[in-house]
């Protein structure tokens, strides 16, 4: 029978899960100027930056492209300097990039700020996930990846909270005011992780650093994932979008559709990862995901179709409660597969390549999704639901073939 997962106060008793403990409340404290951030910054560029929605929109994918360009070296990086160190180094960057934001912006310094911005938090995330890999035990990786990952959304939550009162005030005073608190969150983080101990592992210095960029069948995975995690950008940029111009549902339901996913996350995240450990449970997991993501694409298509407010709004709650359903098993397959198929050695360049994913998807989903769904409608919504099904599955393939016969040891609990 599966324990419950241990709490912060209960990890720090136990002397390695320690460093889990560390990251977790580190990575609280950034998540709550994430929020914040979030909700604020694209308002923040149209009103004191005087930018153009197309300028912030080409600047974001140009941002987010560099910072898929970049993810993979700034892991190797990790591996060769340590990677407590760059990770520090890249929360201190994210620290100065919003500092600079937050200053009299003019389009030089605004475009200058938002890749350094896209390049510290695309690095970060992969470094991030090598640290757990350095310093936690394989078999509880995923479980451990699971309580940050809940700790960030309630972090996210309220940093959003925050950003609703700012934008309620409308002034650029309180906008740069959030920018300056979300910089001095990520200066707290980076103190904060000066705790960390060195890593646990031996970690191999040696070696070429575009090791893991020439292991095709991990980037075939990794590349799947991506597809897969367009469900982020769907989420945050395609239904606000379509669902105050293309359904007859009330407005309110756009800040309904973000509490359900917080919410599905805070309260479930943890119980899913605890039944994937095995890359088998985690291909199945993924598997449903896709299904999951397919379902509530043809959800999101029929909501458009009532002219009832409240019978839109009811398709289209539990088209994002079946889409959370797939987050969540889509989360844990995710990261089971880009930790136990990694070479534990060099986990920050194997990372980097996994993690480069996220701002890929960031930068390409939202114009292609936008493009997608807003032109053809219904058409669109089941051609995206048809992809995330054909994807879920073609990983399943995928990681069947890059799991044989790997040029390494890999941390998968359930090889023989």
């Amino acid at each position: 029978m599966a324990s419950a997962s241990p709490s912060p106060a209960a990890l720090t008793a136990v002397p390695h899960r320690r460093p889990a403990t560390t990251l977790l409340r580190a990575q609280l404290v950034t998540a709550v100027g994430d929020g914040c951030f979030y909700v604020t910054f694209v308002v923040y560029l149209v009103q004191v930056g005087h930018l153009r929605p197309a300028q912030v929109g080409g600047l974001l994918t140009v941002a987010w492209g560099a910072g898929f360009l970049l993810t993979h070296p700034v892991g190797a990086l990790g591996d060769r300097i340590g990677l407590r160190r760059v990770t520090i180094l890249l929360s201190t960057v994210t620290a100065a990039a919003l500092l600079i934001l937050a200053s009299t912006p003019t389009p030089w310094l605004v475009s200058s700020a938002c890749v350094a911005y896209a390049i510290a938090q695309s690095g970060a995330g992969a470094t991030r996930q090598a640290l757990l890999v350095s310093l936690v035990p394989s078999t509880e990786l995923v479980r451990v990846r699971a309580g940050i990952q809940t700790a960030v959304n309630a972090g996210i939550g309220l940093g959003a909270t925050a950003g609703g009162l700012a934008l309620l005030a409308g002034t650029p005073t309180v906008y740069r005011a959030a920018l300056v608190g979300d910089a001095a969150l990520f200066a707290v983080s980076a103190i904060m992780l000066t705790r960390l101990p060195p890593a646990a592992r031996a970690l191999v210095r040696t070696g070429h650093g575009w090791d893991a960029p020439r292991d095709i069948r991990y980037v075939v995975v990794a590349a799947l994932n991506a597809v897969l995690y367009l469900y982020m950008p769907m989420l945050g940029v395609l239904l606000p979008l379509y669902l105050t111009s293309r359904t007859a549902a009330p407005r309110w339901i756009v800040a309904a559709v973000f509490v359900v996913n917080t919410l599905g996350v805070l309260g479930w995240q943890r119980r899913v990862a605890r039944r994937v450990i095995t890359l088998a449970e985690a291909t199945r997991a993924i598997r449903l995901a896709g299904l999951a993501l397919c379902a509530a694409c043809v959800l999101f298509w029929t909501a458009t179709a009532a002219t009832d407010p409240a019978v839109a709004a009811g398709l289209l709650l539990a088209a994002v409660a079946v889409q959370v359903a797939g987050e969540l098993r889509l989360a844990a397959g995710s990261w089971c597969v880009g930790f136990a198929l990694a070479d534990p050695t060099r986990p920050g360049q194997w990372q980097g390549v996994y993690s480069s994913g996220v701002p890929l998807a960031r930068a390409v989903g939202p114009a292609a999704l936008t493009t997608l769904v807003m032109l053809w409608s219904g058409p669109g919504w089941l051609v995206l639901g048809l992809v995330f099904l054909a994807t879920g599955f073609a990983t399943t393939l995928a990681v069947t073939w890059a799991a044989h016969r790997r040029p390494f040891q890999t941390l998968d609990p359930g090889a023989t």
